[in-house]
């Protein structure tokens, strides 16, 4: 295992610790909608879509560099 896949394992496991203690039902609202929803499930998701963005930015990066060469 290379640094990166080490160190993005051990901070998805951080990650899940810390979701798994903060378990309180929140009230979020966003525009025009508001729900109730699990700190834990909040957490989970803002951490995921972090991980696509970075994905995504990764990729395409990757792609601007083969067209370049």
């Amino acid at each position: 295992m290379n640094w990166r896949t080490l160190s993005t394992l051990l901070l998805l496991i951080l990650l899940g610790i810390f979701a798994l203690q903060n378990t309180a039902v929140l009230t979020v609202s966003f525009l025009f909608w508001s729900f109730k929803i699990s700190q834990a499930l909040l957490i989970a998701l803002c951490g995921m879509t972090g991980l696509l963005i970075g994905l995504l930015f990764n990729v395409t990066l990757k792609v601007r560099r083969r067209h370049k060469s």
